[in-house]
């Protein structure tokens, strides 16, 4: 039997993709020495970490909005169609 898959996750493995983009492409780019530290020149992980963190959560909130506008404008034309 097969199982439909879970929204929730397909989200968050959506959310998880686009972070993880996103966060190399700033990485990247280094916004100009702002996930360096200034005296070593070395990387701050934790500040990587937390623009990740910052990116999926972005993410995910977007998904679950637009997921949100999507069911319900779904359940509002159902009504209005009776």
């Amino acid at each position: 039997m097969k199982q439909k898959p879970s929204l929730l996750m397909l989200s968050m493995s959506w959310a998880l993709i686009i972070a993880l983009l996103m966060t190399a492409v700033s990485f990247m780019h280094n916004f100009q020495g702002e996930l360096s530290d200034p005296l070593t020149g070395s990387i701050r992980w934790g500040d990587v970490g937390f623009l990740f963190l910052a990116w999926f959560v972005a993410a995910e909130l977007i998904m679950l909005i637009g997921g949100g506008l999507y069911f319900g404008g779904k359940i509002l034309l159902r009504r209005l169609k009776r």
